[in-house]
This record gives structure tokens, sequence and C-alpha cells, in this order.
């Protein structure tokens, strides 16, 4: 009987510690499941996100392809900086800032509503330098551009989590942009492609009066086209603040294989 009870009990402390084995081993198997899907997650999400930059405003700057590729988009307001006196060293370099502000990026207001608003259906590739290129800089933005998004248009920022769904999402959403980006806070329209119904074009950010500063980031949308000629789809892409190079492959190879 003592040697029946013996066996038992270690029977019974053996199938204890096979199945503490076994929990510990599919709770590490969870955990290293876990810790690759948060890998995923992270390379997923878009790095932007921890940029303080928005990559939309939807309508933005001024460089149109037919430009000579040294403008930059920048140019000289109309009118100009009047001063009285004798000239001096002093005054002189007063009057070379004073121009180097005069210096813009884009247009002004009064340019900018002096210029003709296309009409709904024209091509993508001829509504989209309107928009970047003069409507930010009307003082009845974004109004002078929501009637050329359809109802139930759909807007993708991938620095935020959700799209933007339906045209007062939209609206919410480009007003949202303009009353937090600074005020000088301009997108600069670079390259775009042909197209009727669809367009992708690259941008970067600039101060409007300040050029010199240079540019703070790159991006790169996408709009399409409905059958109406309104905007049913836009994706904005920012790139990323940090510069991986090929890390972020190498975690991905490194998250898939901890997935199989």
């Amino acid at each position: 009987t003592r040697v029946a009870c013996i066996l038992f009990a270690r029977s019974r402390r053996t199938s204890s510690l096979s199945r503490l084995s076994l929990n510990l081993s599919l709770t590490q198997n969870a955990m290293m499941r876990t810790v690759a899907v948060l890998i995923l997650a992270a390379l997923a999400a878009p790095s932007s996100a921890f940029s303080f930059t928005h990559s939309t405003f939807s309508l933005s700057s001024t460089l149109s392809r037919n430009r000579a590729p040294t403008a930059r988009g920048v140019g000289l307001l109309t009118g100009g900086v009047a001063f009285g006196g004798t000239p001096s060293a002093g005054a002189s370099s007063r009057a070379g800032r004073a121009a180097r502000m005069a210096r813009m990026v884009g247009m002004s207001p009064e340019e900018a509503m002096s210029t003709a608003i296309p009409e709904i259906g024209v091509r993508a590739d001829e509504l989209i330098p309107w928009l970047w290129n003069v409507a930010q800089y009307r003082t009845d933005y974004p109004e002078c551009s929501l009637k050329f998004f359809a109802d139930d248009a759909v807007y993708e920022d991938l620095i935020y989590k959700d799209p933007f769904v339906g045209k007062p999402a939209v609206e919410a959403f480009l007003r949202k942009c303009k009353d937090l980006a600074p005020p000088d806070f301009v997108f600069v329209l670079d390259k775009y492609s042909d197209g009727a119904k669809a367009c992708g074009f690259t941008w970067h950010v600039e101060l409007q009066t300040r050029p010199e500063a240079g540019q703070f980031a790159n991006g790169a949308s996408f709009y399409e086209l409905n059958d109406e000629g309104k905007i049913c789809y836009v994706r904005d892409v920012v790139e990323p603040p940090l510069k991986t190079g090929d890390l972020l492959l190498r975690f991905a190879n490194f998250a898939a294989k901890l997935l199989n």
C-alpha cells in the first residue's frame, strides 16, 4: 500500500510538472506571438504619427510642373518696400532684410481670390494644381474647396488611425488642420502626374514668409475623382521623421519568423 501510495504521489507530481511545463510553454509561445504582433503593428503604424506636422491642408501651395525648377515656388509679392532718407550701410542692410522678408512661398490672398475657380468636372491633373497652388491662400478656404468633394468622400491621412468618411467629416478635418497649423505653414506642390480621373503627386512643407528656413517634410498624395468629377478618395502620406533604412525590414523579418 505504501509503495502504491508513493507511486501514485509520484505520478501525480509528474503529471502536475508536465502540465506546468505545458502551461509555461504555451505562455512563452503566446508571449512570443504577442511580441511579434506588437513589432508588426509598430512597423505598420505610420512613423509620421510621431511628427508634429500635419500632412494635409488638402489644398496647398505653389509649384506647378510648368514652372522653372529653380523657382521652387518662391515669388515676389505684388508691390514693394519704400524707404526714405539718405541711404547708408545700415539702411542697405535693413532694405536687404526687408526684401528677403517680402519673398514668399505661394501668392497673396488678393492674388488667390482673383484667380478663377475651376468648374466641377475638369480633369484631375487640372484640379490638383488649383487646389494646391491657389485654394489654401484664399480667404474663404476651406469653403472654396468643399464643393469639389463628393458627399461620400473618403479622406485617408495616414498620421491618423481612421479615415475621414463623408463630406461633413472631411470639412471638419480641413477646418481643424487650418486652425491647428502655424499661420505661415504651407504645402508646396512639387510634381504631379497626368490623369483625367486620378492624380498622384509629391509635395513638401515650407514657411510661407520664411522660405530660407528650407523644407520641413516631404510627402505624397493620391486623389481620385468619381463620375461627376468630384473627389471621392484621398490618401496623404508624409515622410517618417526617423530614417531607419533597412532596420525596419530586419525587424519585420524577425517578427514574421516569430509568428511561424
